[in-house]
């Protein structure tokens, strides 16, 4: 499983155990590059599986927030 895959499924956890809510906003992405201990790109990945599997929206200028289900 590659780090982006592990980061994403670690997130989507977190929206499955309701620790992030609908309207959540996530980490920046620069943020959880320093404290996961990955690129940005990386986080960039995960962020974009997430939306792919409808678990986030990206909102233009304004970052990533969990999806309303």
């Amino acid at each position: 499983m590659t780090r982006y895959q592990e980061l994403a499924d670690d997130i989507e956890a977190s929206i499955a155990a309701g620790v992030l809510r609908a309207g959540d906003k996530l980490p920046s992405v620069r943020h959880t590059s320093e404290r996961r201990g990955v690129s940005a790109s990386t986080v960039f990945q995960a962020y974009y599986l997430l939306e792919a599997r409808g678990l986030v929206r990206a909102r233009e200028r304004s970052g990533y927030f969990v999806a309303a289900r």
